[in-house]
This record gives C-alpha cells, sequence and structure tokens, in this order.
C-alpha cells in the first residue's frame, strides 16, 4: 500500500504539513504487512501554481497509486477528487511522518474532512449570486 504524506523536506522525520494543494514536498511511503518498505520523496511541481494546486496534486496522488493520504487541510475539490480515486484522507498534524504513518496503520489518525466554504457548491455556495446576468430580459 502506498501512503502520500505531506510534507515540507520530506522524508520520515518531517513533520506532516498542514499545508495540502500547496505543500512543498511529498513523501511516499510504502507499507507491506504493516512495515514500512520504502520512502521516495518528491516534489510538488504544482505548489506554485496560480490556480488549482490542490486539484492537481491529488491526480498527481491518485496516478501514484496512493490508497492514503495524511496531511492537514484538504480544501472541498481536492477532497472530492481524492474521494472518488477511492484515497482515505487521515489528519496527521503535527506528528513526523514515521509516527503518522504508524499510527495510520495502528488506526488512531482521525479523518479528514472538507474545508474550505461552499463545499460543492463552487465560491459563492449556490446561493443564486449573480441573478439577472443571464444575458436574456
Amino acid at each position: 500500500m502506498k501512503i502520500a504524506v505531506a510534507t515540507v523536506r520530506g522524508g520520515l522525520d518531517d513533520i506532516v504539513n498542514v499545508q495540502f494543494g500547496r505543500t512543498p514536498t511529498l513523501t511516499i511511503v510504502d507499507v507491506e504487512n504493516g512495515e514500512i518498505k520504502n520512502v521516495r520523496v518528491i516534489q510538488n511541481p504544482y505548489a506554485s501554481a496560480m490556480g488549482g494546486a490542490g486539484v492537481q496534486i491529488s491526480q498527481m496522488i491518485i496516478n501514484e497509486g496512493c490508497k492514503v493520504v495524511i496531511g492537514g487541510n484538504i480544501g472541498p475539490n481536492s477532497y472530492e477528487i481524492l474521494s472518488m480515486g477511492g484515497v482515505d484522507m487521515r489528519n496527521g498534524s503535527g506528528l513526523t511522518v514515521r509516527e503518522a504513518v504508524e499510527r495510520y496503520l495502528r488506526g488512531e489518525l482521525p479523518p479528514i474532512t472538507p474545508s474550505g466554504r461552499g463545499f460543492g457548491r463552487g465560491m459563492r455556495g449556490g446561493r443564486g449570486m449573480g441573478r439577472g446576468k443571464r444575458g436574456w430580459a
């Protein structure tokens, strides 16, 4: 099983980053039979993107074959993409990567809930903002 962890520098001794979409690195941890077998750090190529960083890194995580994401805050669009990709999202804020992965394996990390406003309904929450701008009378 592959676990993606939002990190700043990367590696097992780094702290889990609260940011998700703009986290500088991801630490990818391969786990077999409940043991860490391989650790790889990859740069987040979308960290300085003008927009859509969370969406792009979410797709990258799915393409990497990760089944779990450990981080802090995950925005609504990223949350939706990861959910559709069958990725389990857990909060490991304040822990080292090693501690977070070990706690996940013991079932001790709480699930992440979507952050941001208007989840699933855009910036204005789908409350009819912009009425009268349809271009017809």
